[in-house]
């Protein structure tokens, strides 16, 4: 199992990538006030090809949602040959003031994370 370092020590969020077979597994954990929330993903690329498209950041594909209440945004993790692996960011504030993730991850077939858009490879 490995563990991605982020380029921001202030982000508390864990992904760590698990070889299962010719795929990966990504398992994510997501730090709020609310106990942490564990989300994962396989993918049919080695562990050794998501750790060198790893760039140490989420990159934003769309425009951040915020109410105040609710926090949305859709980021890019990996960058592959033949799709990326978004992440799709929601926080909920809690009427206790907490805030709780209710996060996603999925594969994007065909596409990449480029200059903040989601285009065509």
């Amino acid at each position: 199992m490995q563990t991605l370092n982020w380029n921001d020590s202030n982000i508390p969020h864990q992904i760590t990538l698990e070889n299962e077979g010719q795929h990966a597994h990504i398992e994510m954990r997501i730090v709020k006030d609310i106990e942490p929330e564990v989300i994962g993903l396989s993918v049919d690329w080695p562990v050794e090809t998501l750790m060198q498209a790893w760039q140490g950041a989420a990159m934003p594909v769309s425009e951040a949602y915020d109410d105040g209440d609710l926090y949305s945004q859709v980021r890019v993790l990996f960058n592959l040959d033949n799709g990326c692996v978004i992440w799709l960011v929601n926080h909920i504030k809690m009427p206790c003031g907490n805030k709780m993730s209710t996060d996603r991850l999925a594969w994007v077939p065909a596409m990449n994370g480029v200059n903040g858009k989601l285009v065509a490879i």
